[in-house]
């Protein structure tokens, strides 16, 4: 019997011991524990063509060893689970974690986004289905737009009429400078002579020019002459703020847009209001070289602006070996068309796993007002 008692003792000892050690292990090594539990649930994603995103959570990241495609023509896959969408179609994406876990992906790629083809202006457009249906229909008694000014905003909102045939549907806005100390009147009005350029005070001038009261006019930023590359670049840095005696100043795309597009006897409204209107106030560009007079907003082909986009620094390749850190947003930069930095807008696509050997890519984006865009991908290769 005291045999039987001690051989059970030291059983139950041994037993202890394992499921201490057992225990110990599960301590020192708590993702272990974890790994198994990745779920193998399906899930759905769309993305659209030449889109990347990254489809694992922060947590779930740690647990996946690697990742494949179905289909690396339609989706590629880096080791910390961000994919591209190449073409359109569809292909599986699979994480594999430990103990055989795996979660699929069903990706199916759409065709790209639409972009808007202006790289000229910074307006604001909305509503073009509508639009498109005025502008073809063949009742011409009722002309296209009103145009609403926001003296207190410095804004311009362009309407187009709704089913019922009055003006409340915003396709367009701009923004603008109005008289200083308000000198810009208040009140309703009609636009009575278009020309390309016009005499203005100080011995400068306008382009683009839409007049609507006596010698009140929507117009261009001035210019020293009628010289598309004399614009008065400090007076151009001032839209968005009141800087005329009393006209409606735009950048050169937007005031040639109310001439080619806003007829004689279009509607002009002055107002003012805190809100700046239905499709906001979009922002204006400023010139940091103040040497080159040119307005960058001018679609003229001999403009210096228009072969000049948005500009990413400081991103390179990297090297490092398993455990080191990566900071993604260091030491890099992004500048907009005219140079200004716009650091803040910029958008950073990966998910480099620096704890798991592997090469992972890092996409950095960024669009100024301008629309123009700018795109810099780099490898992490982690060792």
């Amino acid at each position: 019997m005291k045999k039987f008692c001690f051989a059970v003792m030291c059983l139950s000892a041994i037993l202890c011991c394992t499921m201490g050690l057992l225990f110990f292990s599960d301590a020192l090594n708590p993702a272990s524990a974890n790994e198994a539990s990745l779920s193998s649930s399906e899930h759905d994603v769309t993305i659209k063509q030449g889109d990347a995103l990254v489809l694992p959570s922060e947590k779930d990241a740690a647990l996946i060893k690697n990742w494949s495609s179905s289909d690396e023509d339609i989706v590629s896959v880096d080791s910390g689970g961000r994919i591209d969408a190449l073409k359109q179609g569809e292909a599986t994406v699979t994480a594999k974690g430990a103990n055989g876990s795996s979660r699929s992906y069903s990706v199916t790629v759409e065709s790209p986004a639409k972009k808007n083809a202006d790289i000229f202006s910074t307006a604001y457009t909305a509503n073009q289905d509508i639009l498109k249906k005025n502008l073809s229909s063949k009742n011409k008694s009722k002309l296209p737009y009103q145009i609403m000014v926001n003296r207190s905003q410095n804004c311009v909102t362009v309407y187009t009429y709704d089913s019922d045939g009055k003006y409340t549907v915003p396709v367009r806005a701009m923004v603008c400078s109005c008289g200083i100390e308000n000198r810009t009147r208040l009140g309703f009005y009609n636009i009575y002579f278009r020309t390309v350029w016009n005499p203005l005070v100080n011995d400068s001038y306008g382009q683009y020019v839409s007049g609507f009261d006596g010698d009140y006019l929507f117009h261009s930023v001035p210019y020293n002459d009628i010289s598309k590359s004399s614009l008065k670049t400090e007076e151009f840095n001032k839209l968005g703020t009141p800087a005329s005696r009393g006209c409606v100043r735009m950048a050169s795309s937007d005031c040639k847009w109310v001439y080619d597009n806003c007829p004689g006897n279009t509607a002009v409204v002055i107002y003012d209001d805190d809100d700046p209107g239905p499709l906001g106030k979009p922002e204006s560009i400023h010139i940091t070289d103040l040497e080159c007079q040119w307005d960058p907003t001018d679609d003229n082909e001999d403009n210096p602006y228009n072969g000049k986009t948005p500009q990413i620094t400081g991103a390179e390749d990297v090297t490092l070996k398993v455990g080191e850190s990566f900071e993604p947003a260091k030491d890099v930069a992004a500048f907009d068309t005219c140079g200004n930095d716009i650091t803040e807008y910029m958008e950073i696509i990966g998910n480099p796993v620096t704890t798991r050997a592997g090469t992972y890519k890092v996409t950095y984006s960024v669009t100024d007002v301008l629309n123009r865009s700018a795109k810099v991908d780099i490898t992490v290769t982690v060792e």
